[in-house]
């Protein structure tokens, strides 16, 4: 069951949206949480200059497909079985 839920492409589509969507949310709460509101020249100022824009974004990266892959396959996983029932 495994390897057919990974081989659909629903499942790439659900992760990528879950992902996408936790790359957002996730984001946002963080920046609020660090800069304590909406400040713009701080988080370029830490977070973009001297190359550290491609940590930011891969961690970002890493952190969404992780997530993603997770509870898409939570949910194809719960779908299927109540499917077979």
């Amino acid at each position: 069951m495994f390897f057919s839920i990974i081989s659909s492409k629903k499942y790439w589509m659900t992760v990528g949206f879950i992902g996408l969507g936790f790359v957002i949310i996730f984001s946002i709460i963080e920046h609020f949480m660090h800069f304590k509101g909406l400040a713009f020249s701080a988080f370029v100022e830490e977070r973009v200059t001297d190359g550290r824009w491609i940590r930011y974004v891969f961690s970002r990266l890493v952190g969404g497909l992780t997530y993603g892959m997770i509870m898409g396959y939570y949910l194809e996983f719960r779908k299927r079985k109540s499917n077979r029932q």
